[in-house]
């Protein structure tokens, strides 16, 4: 019996909020406060980035952002073009997150854990390639964190929100 794999399971709404609440845990960890929306627009499409994994590997979490940003400057490559053509990726799984109360909006215009967000435990049991995907976006949630404030941390990527 051979076993399929879903070219486009990284895009199913469910598996972007399972992205992002483990970003949202380890950013709230990290700083003691949760991340502003915007940041998922930048954490998650690059998490979902299979071609940036290299890069994860061969750091840590006491790496820091700007050091990883430093040590692999083709991060910033064509990141607009990146960003722009997951947008509808990112919307689609903060609306499933809230709709299933894995996700909450703060009045600060903050994104956070629901009150049913799921345990990090399920990662184990996910494929390879999905488990990368979750470790990235846990690694971001860290390094955002630690990185300041989200005007900071787009300035950092070459971006603006």
């Amino acid at each position: 019996m051979s076993i399929a794999y879903d070219l486009f399971a990284e895009t199913n709404p469910a598996f972007g909020t399972f992205g992002l609440v483990g970003f949202c845990r380890k950013y709230e960890t990290a700083s003691g406060r949760l991340p502003e929306l915007a940041l998922a627009y930048l954490a998650l499409p690059v998490a979902l980035s299979e071609d940036l994994e290299t890069s994860f590997a061969e750091t840590a979490a006491t790496t820091g952002l700007l050091s990883w940003l430093n040590r692999f400057p083709e991060v910033r490559l064509d990141l607009g073009a990146r960003l722009d053509a997951s947008k509808d990726i990112v919307s689609s799984a903060i609306r499933f997150g809230l709709g299933a109360r894995a996700l909450s909006l703060g009045s600060e215009g903050t994104i956070g854990l629901g009150p049913r967000s799921p345990s990090p435990a399920p990662v184990a049991d996910l494929p390879e390639r999905a488990k990368r995907a979750i470790r990235r976006a846990e690694r971001l949630g860290t390094w955002m964190g630690r990185a300041g404030s989200a005007g900071t941390i787009f300035s950092a990527f070459g971006v603006t929100p």
